[in-house]
């Protein structure tokens, strides 16, 4: 009874998390639209995605931290650290899980739209596209990654260990992937959540999952921005956006393969270690799966799915 009412205490931290989040920037769309609609000037990009983030982390945030931290939570003792070397090889997998679990999302909707004709749209996307590149980098290479990988790897997994590491890399990358609230990014955000997950739990030390997540948002949001921008007119700009782009094609293939070759090498060889919290008389994942907190959570991310 204990193990399903900490995990519906976490469910819930997480909806209303998105609850006043949502809640927040609806308030402020109203409020910015009744001041344009009475002649007030709109905001640029920059203005828009700060007041967004605002919502997510200055306001909802706190909230989520307030619920949550009542759960009780593990710490590894000694941070392990892993050498350049390794390091680099962790980064080859994520670069790779992340296109292929990105052409994942993109096959599944491309059939979604063959299906229903229906076009479909990558809303992230669509709206990287039209903003400017450094306030790209700056929401999506600083801030997110940081509180991302600090609600979903080191607040979340720290309560979810005892467990099991298994469980605690499955949950952290399921509910990462939820969260994006969209099938184009579910896929390489499940997969690139569970490696970090994985990371995390083992080596105790949040940083090295920051700066992975720091270089896949360069690599896959900031750089193909600047690069197609750069595609205007016979000039030096346009023949180094060309080799940038050639460049990030090489990146994509040779990562593809080298995370397979590597996962098909070493993923069996990977050390787990096991849970020392009781495992519960109806088992563990029907307990999880059948908490309140995490039957609404699921819910809510139902509902973005289909708005978006």
């Amino acid at each position: 009874m204990e193990t399903r009412r900490q995990f519906s205490r976490i469910g819930w931290a997480f909806v209303v998390f998105f609850l006043v989040d949502i809640g927040i920037q609806l308030f402020m769309g109203v409020g910015l639209g009744l001041w344009m609609a009475y002649g007030g000037k709109g905001l640029p990009d920059m203005d828009y995605l700060m007041l967004a983030q605002a919502s997510m982390y200055l306001c909802a945030f706190p909230i989520f931290w307030l619920m949550i931290r009542k759960v009780p939570s593990w710490k590894k003792e000694d941070g392990e650290k892993i050498p350049i070397g390794v390091f680099l090889l962790w980064a080859v997998v994520c670069f790779g899980f992340t296109y292929i679990g990105n052409f994942a999302g993109q096959i599944m909707m491309g059939a979604v739209e063959a299906v229903t004709k229906i076009p479909q749209e990558n809303p992230v996307m669509d709206l990287i596209g039209e903003m400017n590149p450094w306030t790209v980098f700056l929401s999506t290479v600083v801030v997110a990654p940081m509180m991302e990988e600090l609600m979903f790897r080191k607040i979340l997994i720290d309560r979810i260990v005892p467990f099991g590491q298994k469980a605690a890399v499955v949950v952290s990358g399921v509910a990462f992937g939820l969260f994006h609230g969209n099938f184009y990014q579910f896929f390489y955000a499940c997969i690139l959540g569970m490696i970090f997950a994985y990371l995390y739990s083992s080596t105790g030390r949040i940083g090295y999952t920051i700066i992975l997540h720091m270089m896949i948002n360069l690599a896959g949001g900031v750089v193909p921005v600047v690069l197609l921008q750069g595609l205007d007119g016979f000039s030096a700009e346009t023949a180094f956006a060309l080799l940038g782009i050639a460049f990030l094609g090489l990146l994509m293939v040779g990562s593809m393969i080298g995370a397979v070759v590597l996962a098909c090498l070493y993923g069996w060889r990977l050390p787990w270690f096991t849970g020392w919290a009781p495992v519960p008389k109806k088992g563990f994942w029907r307990t999880v799966l059948t908490a309140p907190g995490v039957v609404a959570f699921l819910v809510v991310c139902m509902g973005m799915f289909m708005l978006n």
